[in-house]
């Protein structure tokens, strides 16, 4: 019986199929209701997407080549978070590496999952606002990212014309625009 499946549902077994670094896959053999059901599940670490705000009307963007895809994305500074480290710990590494900057003030805002159908990984999305550039961009072999400044408008334009097609960022960048609106009202 599971813990809180519902009334029927048992997990007859559960075993890892494939690991790596960034990805374990298992299948889990199911009954529901007497019905055999293969259920396959992944796990992959968890992330930290930042939005950088470079004054009250302007974000900082990355243009990122994406292999998969093949082409140039418009994203966020973005990465998993690795072993040791806390969200913030990652946002703040991954702002660093991938153009440059820090940020003296810096805020988790929320956080969400991308497919609890079948993965198990969870994104954290932080603001940082206060922005100096400090360092040269330290780029992994499969990083090649430009640095970009737009400004909030353009930001809703790309979104509703699909222009952003990365989930972390765009749903960094809704959650952000509206904290960001809300707080500049504030002030």
């Amino acid at each position: 019986m599971l813990r809180q499946g519902p009334k029927g549902w048992e997990i007859i077994s559960h075993k890892k199929v494939y690991s790596n670094e960034y990805l374990e896959i298992f299948e889990d053999q199911l009954s529901i209701n007497g019905v055999n059901k293969l259920y396959i599940q992944g796990n992959r670490k968890n992330y930290s997407t930042i939005v950088p705000f470079i004054s009250s009307n302007e974000i900082m963007i990355i243009k990122s080549y994406r292999h998969l895809v093949n082409s140039i994305q418009i994203e966020l500074p973005s990465g998993y978070i690795e072993t040791g480290e806390t969200n913030k710990d990652a946002a703040l590494r991954e702002l660093k590496e991938e153009t440059g900057y820090v940020p003296k003030n810096i805020e988790l805002i929320g956080e969400y999952t991308l497919d609890y159908s079948m993965f198990n990984q969870r994104g954290y999305v932080f603001v940082a606002y206060d922005l100096s550039k400090k360092h040269e961009q330290s780029l992994g072999l499969m990083e090649k990212i430009e640095v970009d400044f737009v400004s909030i408008k353009e930001i809703k334009k790309l979104l509703s014309e699909g222009q952003i097609m990365n989930a972390a960022s765009i749903v960094a960048l809704c959650k952000a625009l509206d904290y960001h609106e809300r707080a500049w009202k504030e002030k």
